[in-house]
């Protein structure tokens, strides 16, 4: 605290000496002028102590003011240092926390990077797949017309086939042309024509009519010559009341032609298989 003494002035009690206050004719000038400037320099004296007591006053309260200054400074300075110690401790697990997160965010760039090699794949993959389906796409639709075509020809071939499962009549070659199976290299009008043989289990008939039935068998295989040449059914014969032997030989002759004609017919029956 400052010293309040310090600030009280010097009082000099002799202000002033001059020539009227020394006796005269007793000093000489010099010593005359000597004691006047003693008091002047006296003066000069009080003059620099009270301003160096003022200015030590001064310096003892700015020195208090500055005290006060420190002490604030070295609270300010204390807590300042417990904050450092604080920020320290906060920067310090900050950096651990940040190295963590490096290694984390580096782990994280490798699984970004594969994530990305592997999306670019896909994407890769995934315009295979759009061509694909653009293409399947197209495909379908080609498919989709086939199928209509189908279906039409389909149903036309339901109109128009026939089938062993139906049991009502069904049609064959109803609007005109003929009827071809097999290889049938001259093809005529007729409306059934087989190229090879046909076998039918019954019979064959005209106009509702069996005109050939199953083989006829039993048949004992005549013998002799068969008689396919020219043959007169219409031939008479002449006869008198009594038989002669040139009409009994032409009856006999008759005969025997006949005879050869049913052994021709014979075997054509046979050739054709209906007979045995």
């Amino acid at each position: 605290m400052a010293d309040d003494g310090l600030k009280a002035p010097v009082v000099i009690q002799a202000s002033r000496i001059d020539t009227t206050l020394l006796p005269r004719n007793i000093f000489s000038q010099p010593y005359l002028l000597y004691v006047i400037q003693q008091g002047t320099d006296l003066g000069n004296v009080a003059g620099k102590a009270n301003e160096a007591g003022q200015g030590a006053w001064d310096a003892q309260v700015k020195n208090d003011e500055q005290d006060l200054v420190l002490a604030d400074h070295e609270s300010r300075l204390k807590t300042a240092e417990a904050t450092l110690v604080n920020h320290e401790q906060r920067i310090t697990a900050a950096e651990a926390t940040l190295v963590n997160h490096e290694e984390r965010i580096t782990a994280a760039e490798i699984e970004l990077a594969d994530h990305e090699t592997r999306i670019s794949a896909n994407e890769a993959e995934l315009a295979d797949h759009e061509t694909r389906i653009s293409q399947n796409t197209d495909d379908i639709s080609a498919l989709d017309t086939r199928l209509g075509t189908a279906e039409s020809d389909i149903d036309t071939l339901e109109t128009n086939s026939i089938s062993k499962a139906v049991s009502t009549s069904q049609s064959v070659q109803a609007t005109g042309g003929s009827f071809l199976v097999g290889n049938v290299p001259t093809p005529t009008t007729d409306k059934l024509q087989v190229g090879g043989s046909a076998n039918a289990s019954v019979s064959y008939k005209v106009a509702g009519l069996q005109v050939l039935g199953a083989r006829q068998t039993g048949w004992t295989a005549g013998t002799g010559t068969a008689n396919k040449g020219a043959f007169n059914a219409d031939m008479t014969f002449s006869v008198g009341a009594t038989y002669s032997q040139t009409e009994v030989q032409a009856l006999a002759d008759a005969l025997r032609s006949e005879r050869q004609r049913t052994k021709a017919l014979e075997d054509a029956m046979r050739a054709h298989g209906l007979i045995n």
